[in-house]
């Protein structure tokens, strides 16, 4: 099975995305806000500080906002490593860039 990691970062904050890429869409998707942590959904942080709370939940609208657009998973998948996409549809625009490509047999759960 072929996957990819991308990098989806705004002026704030970053989160990485690792997805299998099957028929030109983006299924098994893992999240992670950094370290070794991992989850199927994107990641609901909590901040005491009120404004980057604000901040990171407009990021993670933005993300969500990006993937219910019909060529979300098309900038995804055709994208080249190391090449930068701009989603400008968010309120605070979206980076998208692929880092990695890699083929795997099997995912252990």
């Amino acid at each position: 099975m072929e996957r990819a990691v991308w990098i989806i970062l705004n002026k704030n904050f970053s989160l990485t995305l690792d997805s299998e890429i099957k028929n030109g869409k983006l299924v098994d998707k893992k999240f992670s806000p950094g370290e070794d942590i991992w989850t199927e959904e994107l990641p609901r942080l909590g901040f005491s500080n009120e404004e980057i709370q604000k901040d990171y939940d407009k990021f993670i609208n933005d993300i969500i906002a990006l993937f219910s657009e019909p060529n979300a998973n098309q900038v995804f998948s055709d994208a080249k490593i190391g090449e930068e996409s701009e989603y400008l549809n968010a309120k605070s625009p979206l980076l998208i860039r692929k880092i990695e490509e890699y083929s795997v047999d099997e995912i252990i759960k």
